[in-house]
C-alpha cells in the first residue's frame, strides 16, 4: 500500500491522509485495493453494486495494512483521511484534536435528524480469497466505521495479536460470521454485528503478487482522464 502523506506538516507517524478509499460513493474507485467489502444490516456486501458475499466464506486479512484512523465526511462523500497503519505503531489522533468542533455546523442525520460527526473513526483492512491470484475477484478492502465493524476489527486484533509471535511470516484466515445482541431500546430489535473468526493460517506470500498487480492497475487507472458528469 502506498505512503500517506502527514497531514499539517505532522509526522508520518503521528498523522497521515490517502484517499485510498471512496466507500464506493464515487464514480471512479481507483484508491480501494481489489474491491470495496463492508457490512451492512447484516449482509457483506462486495462492490459499488452491492453484490451480497455469503456467510461463512473465509478470506486471509492483511494485519499488516491494517489502517486505522479518522475520515471526514461532508454531503455523503469522505473528503479527508488521518489514517496510518496499526503495523507500523501509529497512533490516531483525539477528536479533540481535528477541526469542525462546533456541533451547530455539522450535517444533520437524515433519520433522526440530530448534529452528525463530520469526522468518522475508521478501520481499513486488505483481505483475499485463499489462493486466488487475479484482484478482481479474489482482493478486498474491508471498510468500516460502525462500532460493530471497529469492534470485530478489534477483536481480530487480540486474537492474532496473541498468536504472531509463533506465527510470524503468516497471515490468518478468516471466516465471515454474524453476531447479534438485542437494542436497549426495544424499537431496534437486534442489531447484527460482522465477526472474524480465525480458521486458519497462510503464508504472507499469498499478497505479494496480486497486492503488485493491484497496485499497477490503480496506476494504469490514475493516467486515465476523470469522465466529466
Amino acid at each position: 500500500m502506498s505512503e500517506i502523506a502527514a497531514r499539517n506538516g505532522t509526522d508520518v507517524g503521528a498523522a497521515k491522509t490517502n484517499y485510498f478509499t471512496q466507500y464506493g460513493e464515487q464514480v471512479s474507485q481507483r484508491n480501494i485495493v481489489g474491491r470495496l467489502l463492508k457490512f451492512s444490516k447484516g449482509d457483506y456486501l462486495v462492490g459499488e453494486h452491492n453484490v451480497e458475499m455469503p456467510r461463512g466464506v473465509e478470506l486471509i486479512a492483511n494485519m499488516d495494512e491494517l489502517m486505522i484512523g479518522w475520515i471526514k465526511w461532508n454531503d455523503n462523500k469522505p473528503v479527508e483521511q488521518i489514517m496510518g497503519r496499526l503495523a507500523d505503531g501509529y497512533q490516531p489522533m483525539k477528536r479533540k484534536e481535528l477541526d469542525d468542533q462546533d456541533e451547530s455546523q455539522w450535517e444533520r442525520d437524515e433519520v433522526t435528524n440530530e448534529p452528525r460527526d463530520p469526522w468518522q473513526y475508521s478501520n481499513y483492512l486488505i483481505m483475499k480469497t485463499p489462493g486466488e491470484s487475479d484482484p478482481e475477484e479474489g482482493l478486498f478492502t474491508f471498510a468500516t466505521s460502525s462500532k460493530g465493524g471497529i469492534g470485530a476489527v478489534g477483536e481480530l486484533c487480540k486474537s492474532f495479536g496473541k498468536l504472531m509471535p509463533q506465527r510470524p511470516d503468516e497471515f490468518p484466515v478468516v471466516k465471515l460470521d454474524v453476531g447479534s445482541y438485542a437494542h436497549s431500546n426495544k424499537q431496534f430489535g437486534r442489531i447484527k454485528f460482522p465477526v472474524f473468526d480465525i480458521v486458519g493460517w497462510m503464508p504472507k506470500s499469498e499478497f505479494s503478487e496480486i497486492l503488485g498487480q493491484a497496485a499497477a492497475a490503480n496506476e494504469d487507472k490514475s493516467k486515465q482522464p476523470d469522465i466529466p458528469f
